[in-house]
């Protein structure tokens, strides 16, 4: 998921929005400086842990069973496109939510919706309408997710995937 908005300084006296290791596509990043592992802090840390809750399957970790995304739902729940996007909207609220540092997920929307000109103002209108056309005839689908945390700021998260 990106973008994400900054603030990986929380304002004074605000809770942290934690540290880990950095990770590429699911690999450990070494940072080229140091040779040692490299690491995220902030807005980038809580970011990094919501796409690994999205992108884990819910059920999949044996040690705690309600982690992640249940993609797998959506074929057995979901029906037409609008059912989908709904179940989707839930999902990611369900999961976006469980984690702690997340105090409200404020907004999800989709990249066919409004409100993805007003997040993304540098595109026009046609060329908005033609990535979007062109991502759609392909089966894919954006979701944007706008959380709140504890640290009194906003995430912006974006997922791609086919309903």
């Amino acid at each position: 998921m990106r973008p994400y908005g900054s603030g990986d300084t929380p304002p004074q006296g605000a809770p942290s929005l934690g540290r880990s290791l950095a990770l590429d596509e699911g690999d450990l990043v070494l940072d080229e400086g140091t040779h040692d592992l490299a690491l995220v802090a902030g807005a980038d840390a809580l970011s990094q842990a919501l796409e690994l809750g999205v992108a884990t399957q819910k059920g999949s970790d044996r040690l705690n069973t309600v982690f992640g995304f249940d993609r797998l739902a959506i074929g057995v729940y979901a029906e037409d496109l609008p059912t989908r996007k709904q179940f989707l909207t839930m999902e990611l609220v369900r999961c976006l939510s469980s984690d702690l540092r997340v105090t409200d997920v404020r907004e999800v929307f989709f990249d066919d919706e409004p409100r993805y000109l007003e997040l993304l103002s540098g595109l026009g209108d046609e060329t908005r309408r033609r990535d979007v056309a062109a991502a759609h005839a392909a089966r894919v689908y954006a979701v944007y997710a706008v959380v709140d945390t504890v640290a009194d700021t906003a995430v912006t998260l974006r997922a791609r995937g086919t309903p």
